[in-house]
């Protein structure tokens, strides 16, 4: 199945609120609210969740799920266009800064990097920025679209490509296509969820971790809670807003802080695990053993994982993502139908059973031969 995508023109997204609305809903569920209650019919119903629970990890433990990129692209951007990647402040972007510099060369175009900072005002400075460079194709990370005002619009009407990797609902915003977006996310809240069902089973008592300024996070918490409330009707679950601009700072003592004031919780879930980062050595002074697992674990976090300091991460695999959305936008310059399937990314649970050393330095792939695979479908060079 494909969609064509002539220039300029933008596809429908599912709609859904922007930062505003995700704090709300974030600090609205702050208090515990249980995904279920004990009561008459209650353990057969979370004994059939977690069979259920165990089911729907399968495809994705001990391996990654499907390679997203299948079919040839026809035709390679003019040699030495330009392709701009607007980096955010977390250190997860500047990852993806150092990760796209390996598809942009081998697809002979030439990569800049222009720093978008975290707010409005700069971001909005970055992308006219780069609209005045001309480039061919702007690259975005997993940010809140709103943040660039109108000035994705004008990268879109001037024939620019506008790509984004887990953004949610961009094409009211001018992006154009988006690499693991709402399906992909809510895919990956449903799993988190499932996980933790299949692993802690009816004891589960919850705090999901959501990260308001990450647009990805609000329609992932949903899902997580949505499935946990289905798979596992005694679990309980409350949800805590932890703030980008806290990530390698403050979060490790603000998620201990929780857990000391809410000792019944037993397992702690982050939207972005690179909000745990520095958490294995908070739990550890403290005394306190619980249950972590959460969606993208950096290298740092794989570490912890596994050296036990944290339990799983459900890995997303980045560079593939990375190479994605290069050919998302070379497809979008060649007026090419993109694949559905690439709007996907792949995934795996990560444990300390089968974290390795090149994951811990170099973050974690399930298909080391990405490029290998990319050089296949790309026409050869001119």
């Amino acid at each position: 199945m494909t969609r064509s995508h002539p220039r300029g023109r933008r596809w429908p997204a599912v709609a859904l609120a922007g930062i505003t609305a995700i704090v709300t809903a974030a600090c609205a569920s702050s208090s515990a609210s249980g995904s279920g209650s004990s009561g008459a019919g209650s353990s057969a119903s979370d004994s059939a969740g977690i069979s259920a629970a165990q089911a729907a990890l399968a495809p994705y433990e001990g391996h990654p799920s499907a390679f997203p990129a299948t079919q040839p692209l026809t035709k390679r951007p003019a040699p030495g266009s330009r392709f701009i990647y607007l980096q955010c402040s977390t250190p997860v972007c500047a990852q993806i800064g150092q990760l796209l510099v390996a598809p942009t060369k081998a697809l002979g175009v030439t990569l800049s990097v222009i720093n978008s900072g975290s707010t409005a005002t700069s971001s909005q400075a970055a992308a006219a920025a780069a609209l005045a460079q001309k480039p061919a194709a702007v690259l975005l990370p997993a940010v809140d679209p709103q943040l660039f005002g109108g000035a994705l619009h004008q990268l879109d009407s001037a024939g620019i490509a506008v790509t984004g990797v887990g953004i949610i609902d961009g094409a009211p915003y001018g992006v154009q296509e988006t690499a693991g977006g709402q399906a992909s996310v809510e895919r990956a809240g449903q799993l988190m969820a499932n996980w933790v069902v299949a692993h802690n089973g009816a004891a589960a008592n919850v705090v999901f971790f959501g990260t308001p300024e990450l647009s990805f996070s609000a329609p992932m918490q949903t899902a997580f809670q949505n499935t946990l409330k289905q798979t596992c009707p005694s679990c309980k679950a409350s949800f805590q807003p932890l703030s980008v601009t806290t990530f390698g700072t403050t979060a490790p003592g603000d998620v201990v802080s929780y857990l000391q004031a809410h000792p019944a919780t037993n397992t702690v879930v982050f939207a972005t695990m690179e909000g745990a980062t520095g958490l294995a050595a908070a739990l550890k002074d403290a005394g306190m053993h619980v249950t972590t697992l959460g969606f993208a674990p950096s290298p740092s976090n794989l570490q912890d994982i596994k050296n036990g300091g944290l339990t799983a991460g459900l890995g997303l695999d980045l560079p593939v993502q990375e190479w994605v959305q290069v050919d998302l936008a070379a497809r979008q310059i060649a007026h090419q139908a993109i694949p559905a399937s690439e709007l996907n990314v792949d995934l795996q649970f990560l444990t300390k059973d089968n974290v390795t050393s090149t994951d811990t330095t170099m973050g974690w792939t399930g298909y080391p031969d990405t490029a290998q695979r990319f050089a296949k479908l790309w026409p050869p060079a001119s």
